[in-house]
């Protein structure tokens, strides 16, 4: 389904494909700091608990963001409420800052499986992921979810 579209400018039924569980295991990144994508993912993943993971989710962000992030609850809360919640694999950078990289978060996705666009289209996230590319660590951290951060808002 295609957000807040007219009837009349939906997709064809064709824009997307399902893909089998070893497609995708195929194109899920293995963990590496260096990727915004799998960061993004260890960190929505660890939020499900974020009391068991909190040490985790510390690791995974950058120091600035501690005082806002707390213990994670709020975070978590947000990432529960989303329906359906699915992933883009891919993270995109900031307009103008390669140092900025906007992971989605998809809603109502219900269903099991996974699938390729075929098509173009334009998704709209349920919520953002914003990550900075540390230099002083070399890897990505995750600063916010929820909106867009823009990149004069993000320490890096």
């Amino acid at each position: 389904m295609t957000y807040a579209l007219h009837p009349d400018d939906q997709p064809n039924h064709d824009w997307r494909r399902s893909a089998g569980e070893d497609e995708v295991r195929g194109v899920i990144p293995e963990f590496s700091f260096q990727d915004p994508v799998a960061v993004g993912l260890m960190f929505c993943n660890a939020l499900e608990d974020p009391s068991e993971n909190y040490d985790v989710l510390s690791r995974l962000s950058t120091p600035e963001s501690a005082t806002a992030f707390g213990d994670f609850t709020e975070a978590a809360h947000l990432f529960k409420a989303i329906s359906g919640s699915k992933y883009s694999m891919r993270a995109e950078r900031a307009l103008g800052d390669e140092d900025i990289a906007y992971f989605r978060i998809l809603s109502g996705q219900d269903g099991e499986g996974s699938y390729q666009l075929l098509e173009d289209q334009i998704i709209a996230g349920a919520a953002i992921v914003t990550l900075a590319w540390r230099v002083e660590f070399g890897e990505w951290r995750v600063h916010g979810i929820g909106d867009y951060l823009r990149p004069e808002e993000v320490p890096h």
